[in-house]
């Protein structure tokens, strides 16, 4: 169980660290010339598809496990609000991971808003965990 509980928090961080990473470079590059962020857009696919892609995958699969083989109150307000943060973590993902497959440019602003709420969800993830969890 240790074991899975350490794999899934790793592939969590692998995620998180290549989402945020994924979104401020793509804000970055929406300023850039067309020849420089196809370029670019290369390598943020290698990276979201060979990286991101598959740690979310693998982070999702250990909570689920987790989820299933621990004995779990799952009328617990702390897992409901941790596991809602986490699917809208999952959308975040697939959005930046669409805008990547597809190579569309957006303005820098809406890359900024993807990754503030890519930050303000991982938060949400934390306080279920750490604070709401405590008080039960």
């Amino acid at each position: 169980m240790i074991i899975l509980k350490f794999l899934h928090v790793l592939f969590i961080f692998i995620w998180m660290g290549g989402l945020l990473m994924l979104t401020r470079m793509l804000g970055y590059l929406s300023k850039e010339s067309d020849a420089t962020f196809q370029a670019m857009n290369r390598i943020n696919k290698r990276i979201y598809f060979f990286i991101d892609l598959p740690s979310m995958i693998l982070a999702v699969t250990f909570g689920l496990l987790l989820l299933f083989l621990k004995d779990m109150n799952w009328k617990a307000p702390w897992l409901h609000m941790k596991l809602m943060f986490a699917f809208l973590l999952i959308v975040c993902d697939i959005t930046c991971g669409c805008l990547i497959a597809k190579g569309k440019r957006r303005s820098r602003v809406f890359y900024q808003i993807l990754h503030g709420l890519t930050g303000l969800f991982l938060i949400g993830v934390l306080v279920a965990i750490y604070i709401l969890k405590q008080r039960v």
